[in-house]
């Protein structure tokens, strides 16, 4: 991983602003010392630089609509949203490793038991989380992201509760049949 990446995982924990649920309050000081941020940001990482600008300027005029768009970048996910997130990676790896230790395999497609991801459209948040986990954490990384980065481009939180009840009834999570497989992904 590159040090501007690293960087710009670090950054919001250096400015130290205080977050609101929805909204960004920030003082003029606080402002101010964003502003700066960026425009060191432009220098550590031009290849960025554009967008670091355009966030700089937002910070300096104080541009409500657009100061919206930080928000994003300041989500928080509770432990429990976290560890589901980790529970449903968990379950397709326990589907993962059960296909392929079934003598007759091919009777379950192998697509079927591919983590998908989340939808970046409505789940960004979930979505964020579990690339964190692969590319930061070094978690799951034998999972395919696919040409999309495992955004599933249709919600999944409900179908992976769904299929995390069935999961959690198996007795032997990580050593599932056929039929208990079925089960699962058709939930």
């Amino acid at each position: 991983m590159g040090k501007s990446r690293q960087s710009r995982e670090q950054y919001p924990t250096l400015i130290g602003l205080r977050l609101q649920e929805y909204t960004m309050e920030m003082t003029h000081a606080q402002r101010l010392i964003l502003s700066n941020q960026y425009k060191m940001m432009t220098l550590l990482d031009p290849d960025n630089g554009e967008r670091y600008r355009r966030l700089q300027t937002i910070i300096e005029r104080g541009y409500g609509l657009q100061m919206r768009e930080l928000d994003r970048d300041f989500g928080e996910l509770s432990e429990e949203t976290c560890r589901t997130v980790i529970d449903v990676m968990e379950m397709y790896h326990a589907l993962q490793v059960s296909r392929t230790n079934m003598k007759d395999n091919h009777t379950i497609d192998e697509r079927r038991v591919t983590f998908l991801g989340f939808d970046a459209a409505t789940e960004a948040r979930f979505l964020g989380y579990v690339r964190f986990l692969v590319n930061t954490e070094g978690r799951y990384t034998h999972f395919d992201a696919g040409t999309h980065g495992f955004n599933a481009q249709t919600p999944m939180w409900e179908k992976y509760q769904r299929m995390l009840k069935v999961w959690q009834a198996c007795p032997r999570q990580y050593h599932l049949c056929a039929n208990e497989i079925m089960q699962i992904i058709n939930a």
